[in-house]
């Protein structure tokens, strides 16, 4: 019996898989008919005459003429810190950050950053401790006056940091003159709260996303392209959206580049001077938080950065360090040779049976019934594809839909180069709401950050930044980090 109910489930999952996947690649055509743009109530009351036929699609109307090479962007200021060691360039997309660790220790380089975030945005608390409230409202929905909870779960995985981390985000809160303790929402950043603007993903979760990369027999020149997008709250006034921030950390051998929020030290996208990039995607494996003896992911991704030279250096260390930390998610990890997704399970999910950690590549089996049908590329969103891993696909469209669109998009072209890849993924309208909901499941998104592309072949990670005015159907690409340029020839 438990043998026939296990078969029916995966024959009903099988069915969901399908569905939902025909649902996104008829769905343009029913809704153009009768979603946003007309009246199906009306047409019942005064009928028709002819045959109700399709308009339109959901593929932006926007042109714009993209090229392989990003954009420069306008500096508009520039800023040093006394000591030399946090150099600013503020540029009409982003803040472009340097901080100086050969020169100078943690809390010194912590410090110098601090320093200069009061000098170029004076606002930065009273921007980010409302964006830092509506994030701890969705993680303790019934939360009133006291926020001891919050504070004693940020304080355990506080704790769980290495020193030096925790020694910049002391000279940063030093640095930027705060004094005041505790968490509550009195419109002035305190200690506590700009630690936890650290560990938003590990402490409270807030991180969509989707990637994928092409090489070999899918790129024009063999050489790897990637493409990572973060899905993240951007505040209810796109708050995050006036902080986009490139953070470039001179450490010698150790040097990283990042790509967040200002003030923000954990990584929640970032490549080193090897070109191993990492980036995170949210996964959800149905298991009790627990912080308590866990670690920030976060960190740990900074951490293997920092010390290891191969995307399969970094995937291994990530998946061997699973277990211990506070979410189940994936990370998308490249170095122009190899890609890969570490499908990071928590300890609570791997004991209960539910999933494993696990390092994926190209080859690696997906679970029954989902396809990919190009070789030389990997796609990842935010569930796990391994066979026999949790699944978080089967009837959850936003997965279902997104994997369908990329499998369909990729085997469409014979190969790609940069510019084919911005108009691929920048093809679709991001206002697709109605009523407040989504009518179709995109993978150009209403929530999309920053969009970050990694060309192996010329050495250069561009990105699209969303700004304060929003997500824009046809973004800008900004060069803003060098890659080692890594041929497959």
């Amino acid at each position: 019996m438990k043998e026939k109910m296990n078969d029916m489930n995966k024959k009903d999952k099988s069915i969901k898989k399908k569905i939902t996947a025909f649902s996104l690649l008829t769905s343009t055509l029913f809704l153009s008919a009768c979603g946003p743009f007309g009246n199906p109530v009306g047409t019942v009351h005064e009928g028709i005459s002819e045959p109700v036929k399709p308009i339109g699609n959901m593929n932006t109307t926007e042109v714009m003429e993209y090229a392989n090479e990003g954009s420069t962007a306008n500096v508009l200021s520039e800023f040093s810190t006394a000591d030399g060691v946090c150099t600013v360039k503020v540029t009409e997309a982003f803040f472009d950050i340097t901080l100086d660790e050969e020169n100078a220790t943690p809390f010194e380089a912590g410090k110098a950053y601090g320093e200069a975030i009061n000098t170029i945005y004076p606002d930065y608390g009273a921007s980010l401790e409302p964006y830092l409230f509506e994030n701890i409202k969705g993680a303790f929905p019934n939360i009133e006056d006291d926020y001891t909870p919050v504070e004693t779960r940020m304080q355990a995985l506080f704790d769980s940091i290495e020193p030096q981390y925790q020694q910049e985000i002391q000279g940063l809160a030093e640095g930027m003159g705060i004094s005041t303790r505790g968490i509550k929402p009195d419109g002035i950043l305190s200690v506590e709260e700009l630690m936890i603007a650290q560990m938003v993903p590990d402490c409270l979760r807030n991180t969509a996303c989707s990637g994928l990369a092409l090489w070999g027999d899918k790129t024009d020149t063999s050489d790897m392209i990637g493409v990572r997008c973060l899905e993240w709250a951007l505040g209810s006034d796109n708050s995050m959206c006036k902080i986009q921030t490139v953070l470039r950390i001179k450490n010698k051998e150790k040097s990283i580049t990042v790509f967040s929020f200002l003030g923000v030290m954990d990584v929640i996208s970032g490549v080193n001077d090897n070109g191993v990039f990492a980036g995170m995607l949210d996964m959800y494996t149905d298991q009790r938080f627990v912080y308590e003896g866990k670690k920030c992911y976060s960190f740990a991704i900074r951490h293997a950065l920092e010390e290891f030279e191969t995307a399969k250096e970094v995937g291994e260390y990530l998946v061997s360090e699973s277990p211990n930390f506070t979410f189940s998610h994936n990370v998308m990890i490249t170095d122009g040779k190899e890609a890969y997704c570490a499908e990071d399970a928590c300890g609570e999910a791997i004991q209960n049976g539910k999933a494993a950690a696990i390092l994926r590549d190209c080859d690696t089996p997906l679970m029954e019934d989902l396809s990919w049908d190009s070789p030389d590329s990997l796609c990842i969103v935010n569930s796990y594809v391994t066979k026999g891993n949790y699944d978080f696909m089967s009837g959850v469209e936003v997965n279902v839909i997104r994997f369908a669109k990329y499998n369909q998009w990729v085997k469409e072209k014979d190969s790609f180069d940069v510019k084919d890849v911005k108009n691929m993924m920048t093809k679709e309208k991001t206002d697709v709401d109605l009523f407040g909901l989504p009518i179709v499941q995109n993978v150009h998104r209403d929530n999309l950050t920053q969009m970050i592309i990694l060309d192996y072949h010329n050495g250069s990670v561009q990105v699209a930044f969303t700004g304060p005015e929003g997500v824009t159907d046809k973004p800008v690409f900004y060069e803003t980090a060098e890659l080692p340029r890594v041929s497959a020839k």
